[in-house]
């Protein structure tokens, strides 16, 4: 079994995503886990701004994949479901949903 990715996590940060872009521009290729309590400027797909009150969770992974790129987006798929599997078994399933692409 592969050995547990670090976790490097903040109360806040601007972006989960963009300290995961800052460190691969940097030459990190992870895995690594980005997490923090509050994004001051998070954003979603498109850009768009993403609401990102206090009280939540926002990761990133940082990680290097040799797959083609279509093969590499399912993993944000996989990832949901694995997350929303372990949730429900610890909270009513009418409360633990995936919003697509990924969100829990």
């Amino acid at each position: 079994m592969a050995a547990a990715a670090p976790v490097f996590f903040l109360d806040a940060i601007d972006s989960t995503n963009a300290e995961a872009r800052r460190r691969a521009e940097a030459g990190e290729t992870g895995p690594l886990w980005i997490a923090a309590r509050q994004q001051t400027a998070g954003r979603g797909r498109r850009g768009r701004e993403w609401a990102s009150d206090s009280g939540n969770l926002f990761t990133t992974l940082l990680m290097h994949t040799d797959c083609p790129a279509a093969e590499a987006a399912q993993v944000t798929f996989v990832a949901a479901l694995a997350v929303a599997d372990l949730l429900d078994r610890y909270a009513p399933p009418s409360l633990v949903t995936i919003k697509w692409p990924n969100d829990v």
